[in-house]
């Protein structure tokens, strides 16, 4: 009976390194509005290509998810007053699973994530920019916390999260249908997204700060300090508004333009929340995590029906 209830914790310890579906929208959703775009513009649906560059950015996803356990074991150890967005999938601290087997699974991700890039190359004709953006991509994923890179851990985190969540996915998913995309709209677009991904990580870094500043992860809080920082979330959901204001007047009209400005209400919901310290107390402050994430995801959605 005990072996039973152990390998039950150990999947349970596995689907918890490989996070929840709501965790992976954030890149794939992205990816899925990129492909719209070329739609669009002309360019034939080929769902085959969706399907594999939806799953190979979900690997990419996972490998990013699994070098981050490995790397921020001493932090997540430390951590005490993490949440269910904050602070790692505890796995690893609770003994559910081995630190070195999350590398062994983080490369095997990888490696499928190649294979299909190589299908998606050389099978269905999707341009010769296709592996080297995979690359790029996962890349990125390991120089969030791998070494000697260690970017999170240098205050570029948030940065390179904006660029490789917010951008990236919209970007690539436009390429492997309709090539290079041209002119700034795509850019633009990617814009709130990319502002409301940061303020995901930023809003969750409050939960982990004692843990990070100890550990030497110097990201935006803990470098700046949770009283201070609070402002800078603020300034972010002011650059979030700015940015789906401008798309909602000066590339929309009609109802397309009120469509866009429902994610403002939320906006100012978090915005003000966190000015208004809810981050001083934990259950408050997890369900500013979670608004965060649900701006992210909200906006993505609402750009993939005004773009329709």
């Amino acid at each position: 009976m005990g072996e039973v209830v152990a390998r039950r914790d150990v999947v349970r310890g596995w689907v918890k390194v490989f996070r929840a579906p709501p965790f992976y929208l954030v890149g794939v959703l992205p990816f899925s509005l990129g492909a719209l775009l070329a739609v669009r513009d002309g360019h034939p649906i080929v769902w085959a290509v969706w399907a594999l560059g939806s799953v190979a950015l979900a690997l990419i996803m996972a490998m990013t998810f699994l070098i981050n356990e490995y790397f921020d074991y001493e932090t997540d150890l430390a951590n005490v007053g993490y949440n269910q967005f904050s602070g790692g999938s505890r796995s690893l601290p609770q003994g559910l699973v081995e630190r070195r087997d999350t590398l062994v699974a983080a490369g095997v991700c990888t490696l499928v994530a190649l294979v299909l890039g190589l299908i998606l190359q050389f099978v269905y004709g999707t341009g010769p920019w296709t592996l080297p953006f995979g690359a790029a991509a996962a890349a990125v994923g390991y120089a969030y916390t791998g070494v000697p890179f260690r970017l999170i851990y240098r205050g570029l985190g948030e940065l390179l999260i904006g660029v490789s969540v917010g951008w990236m996915p919209v970007f690539i998913g436009y390429y492997l249908l309709g090539g290079i995309p041209g002119g700034a709209y795509l850019h633009l677009l990617s814009l709130p997204i990319a502002i409301s991904i940061v303020m995901v990580i930023v809003a969750n870094e409050y939960p982990d700060y004692e843990s990070d500043k100890a550990g030497g992860k110097l990201n935006l809080i803990a470098r700046l300090g949770r009283e201070r920082g609070v402002w800078v979330f603020a300034l972010l959901g002011l650059g979030f508004a700015a940015s789906v204001l401008y798309l909602g007047f000066a590339r929309f009209e009609g109802w397309h333009r009120y469509i866009l400005a429902l994610p403002l209400l939320l906006d100012l919901g978090v915005s003000s929340a966190a000015v208004a310290g809810v981050w001083k107390t934990k259950k408050p402050l997890e369900l500013l995590c979670l608004a965060t994430i649900l701006l992210n995801l909200s906006t993505i959605v609402l750009l993939m029906v005004v773009n329709w």
